[in-house]
């Protein structure tokens, strides 16, 4: 789908390769350790893996289930990442004694701690990354700086990524055809997977919409707007709501009960 931006800036040139050395990710938790409980909460970093071959690893080499794993969400397979998991307590002696082989697939455990539940889906703060960017000319520099300013004080419409649709992009239509069809996998991993995938696409086209009609709003003058919006698509909105979306200074609209 082609994606819409709400920046007008001119285009930014830079290198940038997805590897351990330039792209690091760090997972921030929810909630601390409790210090009981049947799991242990480990903090891990791993190189060069995802988090499901992490997860592989992990219940072949401390004998566990897959199932018993708990983690809070995927990291990148292209990058130096830390992220928190949960185990069943019982393989403590086990991970103990696995340190060494765990390192050498690229498994470095952080930090250990026992809790009293497992780690589910959605369980964290959010995430740090650090970013290199390569071949960085001093002009774009100083639009780097200028856009990092800007994004720092509105933030930015954030579109889900490549990750989500997979090496051919087009994990949402396998997702799509697993609601309309009643299809099943085995793998119910894979298919909640599949099917978060055919939800953020949903939701990339609507923010695709949002951004248009903010940019639409902003550039125009209202009484321009309602032919503008027709032609687009959209919904009509009144003359008195276009004033009120108009003024404001965010040039992402915050829109009240209005349909597009």
């Amino acid at each position: 789908m082609q994606r819409i931006f709400l920046l007008d800036h001119s285009p930014i040139n830079f290198y940038f390769a997805q590897t351990p050395r330039d792209f690091v990710v760090k997972e921030a938790p929810l909630y601390q350790a409790c210090g009981f409980g049947d799991h242990l909460l480990l903090q891990v970093r791993k190189k060069g893996l995802s988090t499901m071959e992490m997860i592989n690893h992990l219940s072949c080499i401390l004998g566990c289930s897959k199932k018993q794993i708990g983690y809070a969400g995927l990291k990148d397979k292209n990058a130096l990442t830390t992220q928190y998991i949960s185990l069943p307590f019982h393989v403590q002696h086990k991970l103990h004694a696995s340190l060494s082989s765990l390192e050498k697939n690229q498994i470095k455990i952080m930090d250990i701690a026992q809790h009293n539940h497992k780690l589910r889906i959605g369980h964290l703060k959010g995430n740090h990354f650090f970013i290199r960017l390569k071949k960085v000319s001093p002009l774009d520099g100083q639009k780097l700086e200028l856009v990092l300013k800007q994004i720092s004080t509105m933030g930015i419409p954030n579109y889900f990524g490549f990750q989500r649709f997979g090496k051919f992009g087009d994990n949402h239509l396998e997702g799509k055809q697993i609601i309309q069809s009643n299809k099943k996998l085995a793998n119910k991993k894979l298919q909640k997977f599949l099917i978060s995938s055919y939800q953020s696409h949903l939701f990339n086209q609507w923010l695709a919409q949002r951004v248009l009609l903010s940019k639409i709003i902003h550039d125009f003058t209202p009484k321009e707007l309602p032919s503008l919006l027709n032609q687009s698509g959209f919904h009509p909105i009144d003359l008195q709501t276009l004033k009120s979306l108009k003024s404001q200074q965010h040039p992402f609209k915050i829109l009240s009960h209005v349909g597009f």
